[in-house]
């Protein structure tokens, strides 16, 4: 199942950045689909980042006005992973210890280096930990995956709950579960997806799922009659349910 997976290069050079891009996608092999974006300032990069939450980031350092540093001041740094590109080596303790880079790549940066980043960013655990909605303009809203309730099918849409709110988002129920891949989270029928940590208990004679109250409040996931599969049933054992 092909994933999205939104990068964004930061280089005051132009024709440096659009060269990171070729590479980015003519030469990296991911098994997703992955859209690049180049700027060029700190002030285009935050704002890049307020809107579309990209989930990797390649960071030029030595830049006029404000550096690779002062930007990642100023965002949100939980959201995405940063994998500094410069052509100086005495940024690398700051960037390493500080900021906790993923890579930090010396410019000329070679393909080797670029597919190394993305294969290291796939195995990172914080993959899983949250998950980007998609909405109107292309803008993504960064939620927690332990935030979601369930994922709910819709034809080739997909309803996510998320406290008391429902998106609609254009992906199959498939699609977003390969994407979340989280521990607490079960296929209990072909229709649901459903954060375990949410769920109070199951009725043996019916099967159906019944969720904490007290944890979702007035959401409308608390109407939907979830019957769970009944191959799944032995499955649930380790929920203790």
């Amino acid at each position: 199942m092909t994933n999205e997976l939104l990068v964004l290069v930061v280089d005051d050079e132009p024709k440096v950045g659009e060269l990171l891009k070729k590479i980015i996608e003519k030469k990296v092999k991911s098994d997703d689909k992955l859209e690049v974006h180049t700027v060029t300032s700190v002030s285009e990069a935050v704002k890049f980042v307020s809107n579309y939450s990209p989930d990797l980031v390649f960071l030029d350092i030595h830049m006029p006005e404000e550096n690779g540093f002062d930007f990642l001041n100023q965002v949100d740094k939980k959201s995405f992973e940063v994998v500094f590109t410069t052509a100086y080596d005495q940024y690398a303790i700051e960037a390493i210890n500080t900021h906790n880079c993923l890579m930090y790549l010396l410019k000329p940066i070679d393909l080797e280096e670029v597919q190394s980043a993305f294969d290291k960013y796939k195995e990172k655990a914080g993959y899983q930990y949250y998950y980007k909605i998609i909405k109107s303009n292309s803008k993504r809203i960064l939620v927690k995956v332990e935030d979601i309730i369930l994922c709910k099918a819709a034809d080739n849409y997909c309803e996510i709950y998320v406290g008391n709110t429902k998106h609609l988002i254009s992906k199959t129920l498939g699609a977003i579960e390969s994407k979340i891949m989280h521990q607490n989270f079960m296929r209990l029928h072909r229709s649901y997806l459903v954060n375990m940590d949410y769920v109070s208990h199951i009725e043996k004679e019916t099967k159906k799922i019944f969720f904490k109250k007290d944890l979702i409040g007035s959401s409308e996931c608390l109407d939907l009659e979830i019957i769970a599969s009944g191959n799944k049933l032995k499955d649930l054992n380790k929920w203790n349910l």
